[in-house]
C-alpha cells in the first residue's frame, strides 16, 4: 500500500471513532509521545497495521508516538530481542565523533570534556535548590539511567540527574549540562537491601538532548566478557575527599580466586561472591580503584564496532577496606546478566 493509501487509512479510523476515549498508559510505558497524527510521520508514513495505532485521546484523534528512538522498532518487529539495544547503539553512534583517541577514581586522572558523555550525576535536590551528589549512573537511552540499587538506600530522596557535567563546582568547563527530575526509579525486583542484583533504572522526566557533550551509552551483548575497564566517577580522591572533577581509572578483571582470596567477601556477600552477575575489578598498584561517591558509576569498554562509543559493562556496587590498597578490588554488577530485563523496562521488549 502507497504512504498516501496509509496515510488514508488512518485518517479514516480516527474520522470514524464514533466517542469516548481509549488513553494509552503513560503512553506506552514513556516509549511514546501524545500527538496529534500529523505530527507523527513515523505512524502515517511507516507500513504498520493501523489496528496497532495505541491512542492517548481517540476523540481528539491524538496517538501515541513512537519517540525517535524507538522508531526502528516498527520495522524490527521479528529481530531477536538483543537488537534492539544495539539498533539504540547505531542510532547514538551517529552523534559521536568521528575520531577519538583511546580512553586510557581514586588516585585517577581528569577526564577530558566530551570524554564520557554517558556520565550522568546522581544527587538529592533540597526546597531550597542546593544539591547533594551521591552516586554515579550511566545514560543508555534518551529517557534512561542505570545506576545501583543501593543508590537510592544511601538517599531514598534522590530525585535529580545531571548529564553532560565534567566539573560541578564551575560552570566554566567547557560543557553543556542537562538536569532532570526522576519520574520513576525501577530496583530490580530482585534486589533486596543486600548487595545481590545491586542495579536500578531512573526514568528521567523527558528526553535527553543528544549532542557531543550527551550521547547514550551501549549496552554489552548477552555473552560479552571483558578483563580491562574503565572506571569513571567523582568518588573520594587521596585526600579522603570527592573530587568536583570526574575522574577515570583504567581496572583489570579480577577472576573468582583472586577476588574471594583478596577480600572478605563474606562480609558484605552473605552468599559468597555471584561470579554469574558479579565482578571483582582492581589494581595492582596502589592508590587506584574505585572508591565511595563511585557507586552506581560505570566500568566502561570500548565498543567494537563503533569505536568513539563506550559500553556499560558493569556498574559500581561495593568496595573494601581503604579505597585504592593494592590488589583490593571493588565488587561491580555485570550488565549483560540484565539485559532481558533492562530492555524490558526501556524498550518494552518481552523476554524470549
Amino acid at each position: 500500500m502507497s504512504n498516501e493509501g496509509n496515510l488514508h487509512v488512518v485518517v479514516f479510523i480516527l474520522l470514524s471513532i464514533v466517542g469516548g476515549q481509549s488513553n494509552a498508559v503513560d503512553c506506552n510505558n514513556a516509549r511514546g509521545e501524545c500527538k496529534e497524527l500529523q505530527y507523527c510521520p513515523s505512524l502515517y508514513i511507516s507500513k504498520i497495521d493501523t489496528s496497532s495505532i495505541l491512542f492517548c485521546d481517540k476523540l481528539r484523534g491524538i496517538v501515541c508516538c513512537p519517540r525517535t528512538e524507538f522508531a526502528f522498532e516498527l520495522q524490527s518487529q521479528d529481530t531477536d530481542a538483543d537488537t534492539f539495544a544495539e539498533n539504540a547503539c547505531s542510532e547514538y553512534a551517529k552523534f559521536a565523533p568521528s575520531s577519538c583517541s583511546e580512553p586510557l577514581i581514586y588516585g585517577g586522572v581528569k577526564a577530558k570534556p566530551k570524554e564520557f558523555p554517558s556520565i550522568a550525576l546522581l544527587g538529592s535536590k533540597d526546597n531550597t535548590g542546593q544539591i547533594d551528589w551521591y552516586c554515579g549512573g550511566t545514560l543508555i537511552s534518551r529517557r534512561f539511567v542505570v545506576t545501583a540499587a543501593h543508590c537510592f538506600r544511601i538517599a531514598s530522596s534522590l530525585n535529580v540527574v545531571r548529564l553532560g557535567e565534567l566539573d560541578y563546582s564551575t560552570t566554566n568547563d567547557a560543557t553543556q549540562t542537562q538536569d532532570f527530575n526522576v519520574l520513576h526509579a525501577v530496583l530490580h525486583p530482585s534486589y533486596n537491601l543486600d548487595r545481590y542484583n545491586d542495579i536500578a533504572l531512573i526514568e528521567l522526566d523527558r528526553d535527553a538532548i543528544l549532542n557531543e557533550y550527551v550521547i547514550p551509552a551501549c549496552l554489552p551483548s548477552k555473552t560479552a566478557r571483558y578483563k580491562n575497564f574503565i572506571a569513571v566517577g567523582w568518588g573520594k580522591t587521596e585526600r579522603g575527599i570527592s573530587s568536583p572533577h570526574l575522574l577515570k581509572v583504567a581496572l583489570d578483571l579480577f577472576t573468582g580466586d583472586q577476588c574471594t582470596t583478596s577480600v572478605p567477601v563474606e562480609e558484605n556477600l552473605e552468599m559468597g561472591l555471584k561470579e554469574h552477575t558479579q565482578i571483582c575489578a582492581g589494581s595492582y598498584q596502589h592508590g587506584i580503584d574505585t572508591c565511595n561517591g563511585d557507586s552506581g558509576g560505570p566500568l566502561y569498554v570500548q565498543h567494537k564496532k563503533y569505536p568513539c562509543m563506550l559500553q556499560v559493562a558493569a556498574i559500581t556496587s561495593f568496595g573494601y577496606v581503604q579505597c585504592g590498597t593494592a590488589g583490593i578490588p571493588s565488587i561491580n554488577t555485570k550488565v549483560n546478566l540484565y539485559l532481558d530485563w533492562i530492555e524490558n523496562v526501556v524498550w518494552n521488549v518481552s523476554p524470549l
